[in-house]
């Protein structure tokens, strides 16, 4: 236990060193956020993107300095089948760049700290309830890639969220192995995590949400909302000239259709790993980087959640027989 702990802690120090999505802060200096507050979009006047926001914003937690999504519920335990970025994990937190998949009946990679989603009961307050964390997979790592390196396409990992709560103390917790007798209970008004398609591909043009909880709490205690246009690869082609000629560090990063769009919003470190929706509230996937210079577009990067299902449907195929029938309880509702 005590080893366990060291690493924890280590864990944490080492991923809050870097920032995610995007590299500056909001300006508060004059009162007003560049990216709107959880409470402010759900207090405002927009009904219809009340309505989305209380859909989704569910599905979507605190994971360490970043954020995880809940993609799906639907698997043999109704456990939570979360997605997250490797860079919120910590990539020299896995013990190999290659691809691993976790035996959660007998290997326990679980936390409670840092990991929290919202009370059962709506209310937009994580408190200070802690639920436990594990780490299913991940997939193929370059040996080069760095926190602030990582390609989208490497950058996202899968895990498994069960019904264990504890309230945060002053000591670190563990979880046991993870409990699959208890479903998952979680805010999920319109049941979207159980839905016959919990997501789907982004459509150019269509209006998207994005949810995150920022490293900044003071101002963002409650979470983040980004809400902005889906772009064509036509629009990127276009984006990416001025990014590039903004200085943006986004501009030098080659854009790949097949695993990442775009969406037309302004992102603040933390919301990596939050997720991404259409109007329906399917997820179309996660955020994993956005632009940082003050002149240059405001975009955020998305890894599709098509590319991700894709990835974990070609490494289950790839197990041998004795892996798969470990794993695919877990996964069932998504191959």
């Amino acid at each position: 236990m005590k080893a366990k702990m060291l690493f924890l802690i280590l864990l944490v120090a080492a991923t809050t060193i870097f920032q995610s999505c995007n590299k500056k802060s909001p300006d508060a200096s004059k009162g007003l956020l560049k990216v709107p507050t959880m409470e402010a979009v759900l207090n405002g006047s927009d009904q219809n993107l009340i309505n989305l926001l209380n859909k989704v914003r569910g599905s979507v937690g605190r994971r360490g300095p970043g954020s995880k999504t809940i993609w799906s519920r639907k698997n043999d335990y109704g456990l939570g089948l979360y997605i997250s970025a490797n860079h919120v994990y910590g990539v020299s937190g896995w013990t190999s760049r290659n691809a691993q998949v976790f035996d959660l009946s007998t290997e326990n990679l679980g936390i409670f700290e840092t990991s929290q989603i919202t009370p059962t009961n709506g209310k937009i307050a994580l408190g200070n309830t802690l639920i436990g964390d594990f780490p299913l997979l991940h997939f193929d790592i370059s040996l080069t890639a760095t926190n602030t390196t990582i390609l989208p396409g490497e950058d996202f990992y899968l895990g498994i969220i069960d019904n264990q709560r504890i309230e945060q103390g002053p000591f670190p917790k563990y979880p046991e192995t993870v409990q699959k007798n208890t479903p998952l209970e979680m805010y999920d008004p319109g049941n979207r995590t159980k839905a016959n398609r919990t997501w789907n591909n982004p459509i150019d043009g269509e209006k998207a949400i994005a949810v995150g909880y920022p490293q900044d709490r003071a101002n963002y205690p409650n979470g983040a909302v980004a809400y902005g246009k889906i772009l064509s690869d036509a629009e990127v082609a276009t984006v990416m000239l001025k990014l590039k000629a903004a200085g943006d560090s986004e501009g030098d990063l080659t854009y790949n259709p097949n695993v990442e769009f775009f969406v037309e919003a302004e992102v603040i470190p933390g919301m990596s790993g939050g997720g991404v929706f259409n109007s329906e509230g399917q997820l179309l996937g996660i955020m994993v980087r956005g632009s940082d210079q003050e002149k240059s577009p405001k975009i955020v990067r998305v890894i599709k959640i098509a590319f991700i299902q894709s990835k974990m449907s070609s490494l289950y195929n790839g197990l041998s027989e004795s892996v798969k029938v470990k794993i695919r309880p877990f996964i069932s509702g998504e191959l």
